[in-house]
C-alpha cells in the first residue's frame, strides 16, 4: 500500500534556494543543517564559472529563489523582476557573526513567506531588508523593512 503525501495546509510554504558561487558555504551549511532550508548550489550542481545571466535563468527554471551576494542582480534592466522567481541578495557578509544575522533574517523573515515575496528582489542587511517589487503600473518600487 502506497503512502500518500499530504501537505499540512496550516504550514506556510517555504522558499527553496539556488545559491550561486558568491554565497559563503558556511551560511549554506547553517541554513541546511540548523534551519532545514532546501538549498541547491551552483558548485554542487556543476555550474562553477557560469555568468550571472546563467544563474538568473537557472534559478527560475528550477523554481527557486536565487541566493547571492552579487549586487549586480539589482540592475533591473539586465535582470527584470518580471523574469525572476525571486532573488535574495546578501549584503556585506564579513564575519562569522554576520553569517548568524543573515541566517536569522533568511529563516525568520524570508523563508516562511514564500507566496508574498515571489517575483521580488530582497537585499538583506544586518539591520533591515530592502524589498524591490513591481507596482500595478509595472514600475519598480523599493520598500525598507526594519
Amino acid at each position: 500500500m502506497k503512502k500518500r503525501n499530504i501537505k499540512n495546509k496550516n504550514h506556510p510554504a517555504r522558499i527553496k534556494f539556488y545559491a550561486d558561487e558568491n554565497v559563503d558555504f558556511a551560511l549554506i551549511q547553517s541554513l541546511r543543517h540548523f534551519h532545514k532550508v532546501n538549498v541547491k548550489t551552483a558548485v554542487e550542481l556543476g555550474y562553477s564559472g557560469r555568468d550571472d545571466h546563467f544563474h538568473f535563468c537557472k534559478a527560475k527554471r528550477l523554481g527557486r529563489f536565487l541566493l547571492t551576494s552579487d549586487r549586480d542582480f539589482l540592475e533591473h534592466i539586465k535582470f527584470p523582476l518580471k523574469q525572476t522567481y525571486g532573488i535574495v541578495i546578501l549584503n556585506g557578509i564579513k564575519e562569522s557573526l554576520d553569517l548568524g544575522y543573515m541566517s536569522l533574517w533568511l529563516t525568520e523573515y524570508i523563508v516562511q513567506s514564500k507566496k508574498e515575496i515571489e517575483g521580488t528582489k530582497i537585499v538583506v542587511y544586518k539591520d533591515h531588508l530592502d524589498i524591490y517589487s513591481l507596482d500595478e503600473t509595472g514600475k519598480v518600487v523599493k520598500q525598507r523593512l526594519p
